[in-house]
């Protein structure tokens, strides 16, 4: 089995990061589909050319509209057909024929409804070889890339916010669960500028796109959602180059059960295969397989800091017995390691405060409010003599005072600024404005 080099994911370019792009369909309406990419460009300043194609207008939403592809004063670098399944294939020849490089098709009703879909889903793919394009989709809802202010999709999760900048991207063979991560991780203060969804992947697949994100200045950080999987080396391939580039790869696997498998199938036209050789082959190539939303959005949320512990090991910062004990529990186990600190590191930490535990965890208990030298002094012990390469701070509501938050806040930048190898984590009930004080503090 021969991996294919991270330069092969270049020809994704064009889908990913045009500089000019046609919608086939175009509409005035900025909430119809094929109104919504002209509108959400518009509003994030794209700076590339945007090319309405309509033969019933002769301006779409403040630009020159043109009747037709053939029509158009150059060829656009992408183009996106939001037409119906019957008009597609059409659209495509036109775009091809002018010179376009990529195409995504919001167009559904192909190889997902049957056998005759998957003949028309297979002349359009015909088609885009002959001129030498790649096709994202169909059945897709798009793409964006917010660097660029690039929105070549309908979502309407658009309509709540757009993503925040940052350097998580996101590729999803659905296009409602990929726009779901997407708006989970903006309403989480996670910075995904990067969505690609692959629907029926008649030609572009999530490798394609985890291969490209490899490859990619802005993005550090792969999620990814996939159904079933057409071309395994291509996979691995894409795999190796983001391990090859020190960018981990948190994938959700869908189909487990017989169930979900045969949903996937219905879904997509997906074969997911045997589960446990994907689960294999996944972890043999560098990809974190994660079990749901919520967990791979935590992941990336660690990761996007680019500190990934070698040998890791944890300690626990703790104004709460009870919370180090929950967290040991759980450090048992996942099998992350808690060794103790030093005996000589905790006779010291033990005439600071008698009563208090510096075993690991390190409990410097509620006198941290009176005093809060204990919980930078714990910290910094856990941290220079403890050796720990990852660092829990139970903060709770403490850290959430306006009157002690500040303060906290200074000790959290010095133990970065002086240990910016560590993975230090906070557990910390406080204001929106607080805990956005707090991830700053962390760097991003």
């Amino acid at each position: 089995m021969t991996a294919l080099a991270a330069e092969d994911f270049s020809a994704l370019d064009a889908l990913m990061a045009p500089r000019s792009v046609a919608i086939v369909g175009a509409s005035d309406d900025p909430t119809r589909i094929g109104g919504r990419p002209i509108a959400a460009m518009q509003a994030a300043g794209f700076r590339g050319r945007i090319f309405p194609v309509n033969p019933g207008r002769s301006a779409v939403q403040g630009l020159p509209c043109f009747a037709t592809v053939a029509d158009l004063p150059e060829a656009p670098e992408v183009g996106i057909v939001a037409v119906a399944a019957r008009h597609a294939v059409e659209a495509v020849a036109a775009l091809g024929a002018k010179g376009c490089r990529a195409v995504t098709l919001f167009s559904a009703g192909f190889a997902e409804t049957g056998d005759e879909g998957g003949r028309a889903q297979a002349e359009i793919l015909g088609i885009a070889r002959r001129h030498g394009m790649r096709v994202l989709g169909p059945n897709t809802l798009g793409v964006y890339n917010a660097g660029i202010g690039y929105y070549g999709t309908f979502s309407s999760s658009l309509d709540s916010g757009f993503p925040r900048p940052g350097p998580i991207g996101i590729a999803s063979q659905s296009g409602a669960y990929g726009a779901h991560l997407a708006a989970a991780a903006r309403d989480r203060g996670l910075g995904a500028s990067v969505l690609v969804t692959t629907g029926n992947e008649a030609d572009v697949t999530v490798a394609d796109a985890i291969g490209w994100m490899a490859r990619s200045e802005t993005v550090e950080v792969v999620c990814a959602y996939q159904e079933g999987f057409r071309d395994g080396p291509r996979m691995i391939a894409a795999l190796e180059a983001a391990r090859a580039a020190g960018k981990p790869v948190f994938l959700l696997k869908a189909g487990r059960s017989r169930l979900g498998a045969a949903a996937a199938a219905s879904h997509t036209a997906s074969l997911t295969g045997d589960d446990a050789v994907a689960e294999a082959v996944l972890a043999e190539h560098g990809a974190i397989r994660v079990r749901d939303t919520e967990q791979m959005l935590d992941f990336a949320s660690a990761a996007r800091l680019r500190i990934y512990p070698v040998g890791n090991t944890l300690g626990v910062i703790t104004i709460s017995g009870g919370a180090g004990i929950v967290a040991t529990d759980e450090a048992e186990a996942v099998g992350l390691p808690m060794p103790p600190m030093p005996a000589d590191a905790q006779a010291r930490l033990k005439a600071l405060l008698p009563y208090a535990s510096p075993v690991n965890p390190l409990d410097c208990t509620a006198q941290a409010l009176n005093d809060l030298s204990l919980f930078e002094s714990y910290a910094r012990a856990a941290l220079a003599e403890g050796g720990y390469r990852s660092v829990l701070l139970f903060l709770t509501y403490v850290a959430g005072s306006p009157a002690l938050a500040p303060r906290l806040l200074d000790s959290l930048k010095r133990l970065r600024a002086e240990f910016p190898d560590r993975l230090l984590a906070l557990c910390l009930l406080a204001s929106p404005d607080i805990v956005a004080a707090a991830e700053e503090a962390q760097g991003e």
